[in-house]
């Protein structure tokens, strides 16, 4: 049986077609399937004919803080489109963008928190966990909103949408920029710890003690000037031809390191002994001579310290990085590790470990150890994927033509004027 068609502009058969493909009036098509009604054939009017149930009622569609929450998390495709058009068809098609999306930021998610937990170790302390979490949720929202917002290119809006596009973009390549690093942080911060430790804090502060160690050898005026004289005799000696020059080039010699029988009156003498012969380093023949004096009694007066640095020396490469910086440098060991038992260690700085963490993994990134980054390998991977995938398609759901009817203030206020103009038809035959 055909339904009758009531006179005036209203096409009831379009009417009912509109109102089952909207999806935010399923509150409302399900009250009205499930709403007990009584049918008086007798009456005249159509509100007296039919008598609904007063004790049911209808669903607001009011959100609760939880759904919210949820919404934030989870974007309704629905939120991606304008309430002017919709189609089933569209409706589906923008939930699996808004899956994309979410699935997208939902990874970035979870990779950043590691970052953000390490960076507020020394602020939070304690509370660094659900700092974190706080930090990449809001990252989370921003990223959602400007994805929503992309799709909206009104005239009006068409800029607001470009910049929403940019701004998920950025968002989302930053995080996933980290989230190798993050999940690198997860799995492997004490890794990261004893390789910082082995290729910076150790070798860099033994390099600083044998620099310390020539630095100390030659310092004082005495030693300075012997080894200015010494040098330019040599200097000297080294620019002279011998065959026309040869006397000169004996003087200089002589002046350098003593005369012949001196040398071997002094072969086999130590310098205390050689200080004591002659009565001073001053005294000593030879300016060479001199210098190399001065040279032993300042490697005399940091003995001490010679020997632990030749003892580091040999430990380096013997103990695991973090027990030798541990045990042979424990000043520098505090000032950037706590000992929590077990072996186990933590940063006292959590931005170097950030810091430290993005460093090592894409030094390795680009220098090919691709075995050495396995999983948080695969994490950023994924990330660029997903990132580059929810892009492209907000992009493309930007531009198409239903999306941008669906936005569209001519076609809502067409369809609002219809069912205003059937409301009316109703209350007239009532």
């Amino acid at each position: 049986m055909q339904t009758q068609k009531p006179p005036g502009n209203i096409e009831i058969e379009e009417l009912f077609n509109w109102l089952e493909q909207q999806p935010e009036l399923e509150d409302i098509r399900i009250q009205a399937a499930t709403t007990v009604c009584e049918y008086r054939p007798g009456e005249t009017s159509p509100s007296a004919r039919i008598q609904c149930n007063s004790a049911k009622e209808l669903a607001t569609g009011r959100k609760g803080p939880l759904k919210k929450v949820f919404e934030v998390v989870w974007v309704p495709g629905r939120s991606m489109r304008g309430d002017a058009f919709s189609t089933p068809e569209l409706d589906q098609s923008l939930n699996s963008v808004a899956k994309l999306m979410c699935i997208s930021t939902l990874w970035d998610f979870f990779c950043t928190i590691p970052l953000f937990q390490f960076s507020l170790m020394g602020p939070l302390a304690g509370a660094s966990f659900p700092g974190a979490v706080l930090l990449s949720f809001l990252l989370l929202w921003a990223s959602n909103v400007a994805g929503e917002n992309s799709t909206d290119r009104r005239p009006r809006h068409a800029t607001r949408a470009k910049w929403s596009l940019a701004a998920f973009v950025l968002l989302c390549s930053a995080k996933t920029v980290f989230s190798g690093v993050g999940i690198d942080l997860w799995i492997g911060s004490k890794a990261i710890a004893s390789e910082y430790a082995k290729k910076e804090l150790t070798q860099e502060k033994l390099d600083r003690d044998k620099a310390e160690i020539k630095r100390r050898e030659t310092e004082g005026l005495e030693y300075q000037k012997a080894d200015r004289e010494c040098t330019d005799l040599n200097t000297q000696r080294s620019q002279l031809d011998r065959k026309t020059n040869e006397n000169q080039f004996q003087s200089l010699y002589v002046l350098a390191f003593g005369s012949n029988a001196e040398k071997q009156a002094n072969q086999g003498l130590t310098t205390p002994q050689l200080i004591s012969k002659y009565g001073g380093v001053n005294k000593i023949p030879g300016i060479c001579k001199r210098k190399d004096a001065l040279l032993e009694i300042n490697r005399e007066k940091m003995s001490a310290f010679i020997k632990d640095v030749e003892l580091k020396s040999q430990q380096i490469n013997q103990l695991p990085p973090l027990a030798y910086l541990e045990k042979y440098e424990p000043e520098l060991f505090k000032a950037h590790f706590r000992s929590v038992g077990n072996g186990d260690i933590e940063w006292v700085n959590g931005t170097e470990a950030v810091g430290q963490a993005t460093k090592q993994f894409y030094a390795n990134l680009i220098a090919g150890n691709l075995g050495i980054l396995g999983f948080s390998l695969f994490m950023l991977s994924i990330s660029i994927i997903l990132t580059g995938a929810a892009s492209i398609m907000l992009y493309l759901t930007g531009g198409n033509p239903q999306i941008q009817a669906s936005f569209t203030g001519e076609l809502k206020q067409f369809r609002d004027r219809r069912l205003s103009e059937y409301d009316n038809l109703i209350k007239r035959e009532d």
